[in-house]
């Protein structure tokens, strides 16, 4: 057979089979649906539904009446009318490759009940393993597999019309509805709105080239807008008036390095966690590289967040090679210091407000714990000022402690009085009124190198961030008097994040600058601490427990004191019914007491005849728990010593 006979019998044969195909092709679709629900099921555990799919051309396909359904719960979505341009060719191979696809008049209805979930299918596999067997999660897997399908879904152009998005779990319910949403291929735009805050959010997308997009949402008018679902997460709240991202992605198989460069202009959060009040950022902008592999992630040490005009170096590193390790690397070069204390979110450092400084400012933050090893925790914070001073107190003098003052005493969250810090006030008693061995035993639990440091004990917070790891729980503060004065005095009683950063910068501003004696700073916290149920001060301290002056104490007494600092309203159940101190407390006494000679306030000859004994004598008597009465833990009455 001569060569151009048989070219053309493979051509006609071609076109029979591709007649056969085109004539058979509804037929052929309704198999491909068959097998895309049998997909669905298998992966999702979806049942996935069309009352109508057929060809309306040669590669055009329209369903109607589409609907999915979670196994034994509500429907999820539910679409009107869908259009699809498809690779015919591709379907001849049992395989629905959408090149375009148009949307029209969809319900997505999601609930996440106790009894009442369509949304189990997203609680599948947590592990993605290479071939190893073991188990462990392959993070570079996951990601370039999510890398994989985003990239094909910019593959496709679509537009969507009518789309409506119900959400409800047991403290949220969302409403979103989208009117349009166009993308070419190239470019995408859209609406998204917020019925039930009646806010709009106008997206924009770009395609950069096969590895990157350029985003951004922004809000039409002059108000803010609020990024939808994200109240869902226990009160979380966004708000912003525009946001860009420029991203790009690189895949060399073994690694996937993503390069954002984000940029926010009013960028407000709120979280009862982080502050009583929105957390704004008037600019922020963050560039970095994030490095994915088969153990963990990185951020690489070359990213910088930027708030205002002060920059920050950022570096963290989650790795699970061997043990877990987390690493936290922030570091500020030297910077002026009003650029630093401007670029301070608002609603986090309120008192600070209004600080005007001279100087500049360098900050370092470094941190890592391998958590098979929590006690090799490497915890180290440095903020070093160079030529700084204050020229002007902002909302905050945080000297006016020099002089009298009246202090605000709670109880917890409950406010009980207020207390003048001063000579008129008949309870006020003098640093050197009070016996030393009061403010030396509180040194030896509470703080012993406070007459040294400078308001922070990094080896402290070190083995606190250790102790509390291992229990799974906050056991251990690494609080220093001075940040428990800083606390009390200045600042609410809000256990946020604001809360405990503005805490930090203030005590280093008081420690460094000299702002307040230490002698005085002593004498404040003598003055104001609890001690008891109602009972504030060593004047009344000592009073209630002893019917004594502060200068009369013991030192049995003066330890008893500092035993109970950290929980003042447990004193009763440490008496028996007599009011004698119960033996379990003799070893904090001796501890206490060797300290003491230690550190050379003691004379060891002054301790020969040293007995752990205390009995009340003052109105606490009346207060004691009977002998056979329940008592707490033992770690809830007697300080944890550092």
């Amino acid at each position: 057979m001569k060569p151009m006979r048989a070219f053309r019998l493979v051509i006609l044969l071609i076109v029979v089979l591709f007649v056969i195909a085109f004539a058979s092709r509804n037929s052929l679709l309704q198999w491909v649906f068959k097998h895309e629900q049998v997909h669905f099921k298998a992966t999702y555990h979806l049942n996935l539904d069309a009352a109508e799919i057929k060809f309306t051309s040669w590669n055009r396909i329209h369903l109607s009446g589409i609907t999915v359904q979670s196994e034994g719960a509500d429907t999820l979505l539910v679409v009107k009318e869908v259009e699809i341009k498809a690779a015919f060719l591709r379907l001849l191979l049992g395989k629905l490759a959408i090149n375009e696809i148009k949307i029209d008049s969809a319900t997505v209805t999601a609930y996440n009940l106790p009894e009442h979930s369509n949304l189990m299918f997203l609680k599948g596999d947590s592990t993605v393993t290479k071939g190893t067997g073991t188990g462990k999660t392959n993070y570079y897997l996951r990601a370039a597999g999510l890398k994989d399908k985003f990239q094909r879904a910019l593959n496709t152009s679509f537009q969507i019309t009518a789309l409506q998005i119900n959400y409800r779990d047991t403290v949220f319910a969302e409403q979103i509805n989208i009117p349009w949403i166009d993308y070419d291929g190239k470019k995408l735009s859209g609406l998204i709105v917020n019925q039930q805050l009646n806010d709009t959010i106008t997206l924009g997308a770009d395609v950069t080239g096969q590895n990157g997009i350029k985003l951004s949402f922004e809000h039409p008018g002059k108000a803010l807008c609020y990024l939808p679902f994200l109240d869902a997460a226990h009160g979380f709240k966004c708000r912003f008036k525009s946001i860009t991202a420029d991203i790009k992605w690189s895949d060399n198989g073994d690694e996937l390095q993503i390069s954002p460069a984000i940029a926010a202009q009013n960028f407000q959060i709120n979280h009862w966690r982080l502050a009583k009040e929105d957390v704004v950022f008037p600019q922020a902008q963050f560039t970095g590289i994030i490095k994915i592999n088969e153990n963990g992630f990185e951020l690489d040490s070359s990213s910088t967040a930027t708030l205002n005009h002060a920059s920050f170096k950022v570096f963290t590193s989650y790795q699970t090679r061997q043990d877990t390790v987390f690493a936290l690397n922030i570091s500020m070069p030297e910077t002026v210091s009003d650029t630093f204390f401007n670029a301070l979110p608002g609603g986090m450092f309120n008192t600070l407000k209004g600080i005007s400084c001279s100087g500049t400012l360098t900050y370092d933050l470094q941190f890592k714990i391998n958590t098979s090893q929590p006690d090799s925790l490497i915890f180290e914070s440095q903020l070093k000022r160079k030529n700084f001073h204050i020229i002007h107190m902002g909302e905050e003098n945080y000297a006016r402690i020099n002089e009298p003052f009246v202090y605000d005493a709670f109880s917890g969250d409950q406010f009980i009085r207020h207390i003048t810090v001063g000579p008129e006030n008949p309870e006020f008693t003098p640093f050197n009124h009070i016996n030393p061995r009061l403010w030396q035993a509180i040194l030896q639990s509470e703080d012993p190198s406070f007459m040294q440091h400078r308001g922070f004990v990094a080896e402290s917070f070190r083995e606190s961030i250790a102790q509390n790891y291992k229990q799974h729980r906050f056991a251990r503060g690494g609080s220093t008097i001075s940040m428990q004065l800083v606390k009390n005095v200045f600042l609410s009683r809000n256990k946020t994040v604001s809360r405990k950063a503005e805490e930090a910068l203030i005590v280093y501003l008081v420690e460094n600058l000299g702002l307040v004696p230490k002698e005085r700073m002593m004498e404040v916290y003598l003055n104001v601490i609890e001690w008891g149920p109602n009972v504030y001060g060593a004047a009344e301290a000592a009073r209630f427990y002893f019917n004594k002056k502060p200068s009369e104490l013991s030192l049995q007494e003066c330890i008893f004191l500092a035993a109970i600092v950290p929980n003042p309203k447990y004193f009763r159940y440490q008496f028996d019914k007599q009011g004698e101190i119960k033996p379990y407390m003799a070893d904090f006494f001796k501890i206490i007491e060797g300290r003491l000679v230690l550190r050379g306030f003691l004379n060891p000859a002054d301790t020969v005849n040293f007995i752990p004994r205390v009995k009340l004598s003052g109105p606490a008597l009346q207060m004691v728990v009977p002998a056979d009465s329940a008592a707490p833990a033992m770690d809830e009455v007697v300080p944890d010593l550092e």
